[in-house]
């Protein structure tokens, strides 16, 4: 029955490429799932059922998962960069070799996520580019995934798109995320978490029974500084996914950033989701403002994502955002965020430009 089950989620995965290399793109922001994603609490305890996992990797980023930061440092050394989150946990990010970019989050001086978009990161037992059939073969994959935290029990589900594109999948005492890539059918991401981290992301829908667990109410100052680490780390994955197809690296463009950070604040102090700003008017405008030359300039916006790992990844699987991404005419690129409201503004110069 479990193989049917795969072979069908397959099959859907595969009706979906053919859909999308088939149809038309409309270019249009991009909304996340948790736009859509709900929590539903529980008041009578459910018959327990006994959910299969997958023994914990030996080797690999994940097994940092529970160590202490005193540990991290031992075998990683000092991170490249530290970013603030607004869930309260710290993000230490090692970029200094795109092709094994990697962070790890920690909370309390612990562990709690490990994250890789690179090509050449040890993601035990995956594999980064192994096919969704390899990993439906290897894994234990349902449609609903459970965890229990003291007395309190959370059930995440996952639609038909999040089987074939945001795999969840259980380990004795650890969790992971496997983001797809849409066209090609293959792993591009990797996040390891703890459980506490998934029921306070709930990236999913969820249900749960007894207390919600919810992440800290951030200080403004946090809010500052999780904008900027989140814009930060957009460059960062935007990058690596360059890396990763033979692209050159885009220079950051500090006016771009700049006009992008403002553009994701106003979207979401004013509730819209747009290319074109009610006070600022197009991207076009919004440059020429700043006095940036340019030969050709395009813009990705998103919102309803956690942070900027999902952001990244749900710009990768949209075609009409997937071909800025991987355009190898760029030659820059500026990133912004604020709040769930992301923003990336991609700048081709003119030659004389490149030469000064």
């Amino acid at each position: 029955m479990k193989t049917l089950f795969r072979i069908l989620i397959v099959l859907s995965f595969l009706a979906i490429i053919f859909f999308y290399s088939t149809g038309t793109n409309n270019y249009e922001p991009l909304e996340g799932p948790n736009s859509t994603s709900q929590i539903f609490p529980k008041t009578i305890n459910e018959p327990e059922t006994s959910e299969e996992f997958l023994p914990r990797p030996e080797t690999g980023l994940s097994t940092m998962i529970g160590k202490s930061s005193n540990e991290l440092l031992k075998v990683y050394s000092d991170p490249s960069r530290l970013d603030k989150s607004a869930y309260g946990y710290e993000w230490w990010v090692y970029n200094q070799n795109p092709s094994e970019f990697f962070m790890f989050a920690v909370n309390n001086g612990v562990v709690t996520q490990a994250y890789t978009n690179a090509e050449m990161s040890d993601i035990s037992p995956y594999k980064m580019g192994q096919s969704l059939e390899d990993i439906y073969g290897m894994s234990i994959i349902d449609s609903e995934v459970s965890t229990t935290i003291e007395d309190n029990v959370y059930t995440f589900s996952m639609s038909e798109d999040d089987m074939n594109t945001r795999i969840l999948t259980k380990f004795d005492s650890l969790f992971a995320q496997l983001y797809i890539d849409s066209e090609t059918g293959t792993l591009s991401g990797v996040r390891f978490m703890d459980s506490r981290t998934l029921v306070i992301h709930r990236p999913y829908e969820m249900s749960f029974v007894g207390k919600l667990l919810s992440p800290p109410n951030p200080t403004s100052y946090l809010i500052e500084e999780s904008n900027r680490s989140n814009a930060t780390q957009i460059y960062d994955l935007l990058n690596v996914f360059r890396v990763n197809n033979e692209l050159p690296i885009l220079a950051a463009h500090d006016a771009a950033t700049m006009v992008a950070m403002e553009h994701s604040e106003e979207m979401y102090s004013q509730s819209y989701l747009s290319h074109e700003s009610p006070t600022k008017g197009s991207l076009k405008e919004r440059l020429e403002s700043e006095k940036i030359e340019y030969k050709n300039a395009e813009e990705n916006i998103a919102t309803s994502y956690i942070d900027s790992i999902e952001a990244v990844h749900g710009w990768l699987n949209s075609n009409a955002h997937r071909k800025y991404m991987l355009d190898e005419s760029y030659t820059h690129v500026g990133s912004g965020s604020f709040m769930n409201y992301y923003t990336q503004i991609f700048i081709e110069e003119e030659m004389g430009q490149l030469e000064e």
